[in-house]
């Protein structure tokens, strides 16, 4: 009996054993597929996935029932630890769910939808934020910065994006823009974070 016993738990820790080490684990993305990249002033920028360092790549899709709004927040970094440089931020919120397909934008634009809020922040080497979101009635401060997603799943969002984002100076009482910069080419593929 004690025998047959051995025999039944060392089959069962192999069979436990074999399934565990399948050659078949359920890993549906190669990591090494997401990016995040566009042009600053015609210069290449590319932040590469670090997934075994850091989370530098990231997306997430909610509904906040409080405010009954949409949410999508999307970030790329180099690298997080040096949280006030090389990164790219946004943060879409609409009254409407957010789709794929649909142009999206901070100010009216013919192609497609203007945002509730669109926030929009780009920090260069030096940690300087250019920023760019919805501009209020009678005070026009930020051009366009647009985005489009081509693919929202449990995968990964994934889309394009171009736009200007500006620094201002509002320490004399009056806002003066003192920088800005030119945002094209921008595409992205980030895993999702809440999947």
């Amino acid at each position: 009996m004690k025998k047959s016993i051995k025999i039944l738990l060392v089959f069962a820790a192999i069979l436990f054993l074999g399934t565990a080490c399948s050659s078949d684990d359920e890993n549906p993305m190669d990591q090494s597929i997401y990016y995040f990249r566009f042009k600053v002033d015609g210069n290449q920028v590319d932040y590469q996935y670090q997934p075994q360092t850091q989370i530098n790549l990231t997306g997430g899709k909610y509904y906040d029932d409080v405010n009954q709004l949409h949410i999508i927040q999307l970030s790329g970094a180099e690298n997080i630890f040096q949280p006030l440089q090389n990164q790219v931020i946004f943060r879409l919120d609409h009254t409407e769910d957010l789709i794929a397909g649909v142009n999206y934008s901070n100010v009216p634009i013919s192609d497609g939808t203007i945002l509730h809020t669109l926030l929009f922040s780009y920090m260069d080497e030096n940690g300087t934020a250019y920023l760019a979101t919805n501009n209020i009635l009678g005070l026009a401060l930020w051009d366009e910065v647009r985005i489009r997603f081509d693919q929202i799943d449990s995968n990964g969002l994934k889309g394009v994006f171009s736009g200007t984002g500006k620094v201002y100076d509002s320490s004399g009482g009056t806002n003066t823009l003192i920088g800005q910069v030119t945002i094209t080419e921008g595409e992205f593929f980030v895993p999702r974070n809440n999947e």
